[in-house]
Formats: C-alpha cells, sequence, structure tokens
C-alpha cells in the first residue's frame, strides 16, 4: 500500500508587493523537515540528559520514598 505524502506548503500572497517578494524568499519547512528536526532534538536531548544523570549519580529519595536503601 502506498500512502500520498502530503505537506503543508501554501502560497501567501498579500497583496504588497514588498511583502509578496520578501515572503517568496523564506525558507520553506515541510513536515518531513519538522519530524527530523524533532528527531534530532529528542536525540541529542536524551544524550546530553544521560551524560548529565551519570554523571551526578542517583538522586537521594530516602527522605522522600522509602526505596529500601540503607547508606
Amino acid at each position: 500500500m502506498k500512502v500520498k505524502r502530503t505537506q503543508d506548503v501554501t502560497k501567501v500572497i498579500t497583496g504588497h508587493k514588498t511583502t509578496d517578494e520578501w515572503l517568496a524568499k523564506q525558507a520553506i519547512w515541510h513536515d518531513s523537515d519538522m519530524l527530523r528536526a524533532l528527531a534530532l532534538g529528542v536525540a541529542i536531548g536524551l544524550f546530553v540528559g544521560f551524560l548529565w544523570g551519570f554523571d551526578v549519580g542517583s538522586p537521594d529519595l530516602s527522605g522522600i520514598i522509602n526505596t529500601g536503601i540503607k547508606g
């Protein structure tokens, strides 16, 4: 089954010549570009989060909940 890809690309026409020329030069982000940027951000965030998490060690939750850990 082949799925047709849709992309949210619309040409904005304001009727103002200078604005229309400026908008024509702007970058267009397709849906696939947005998903790639999201995936890259999540990957970098997880990587940095794990680095910082292992660097500081695990939190001491003994005062909040009973973890069964002594010492």
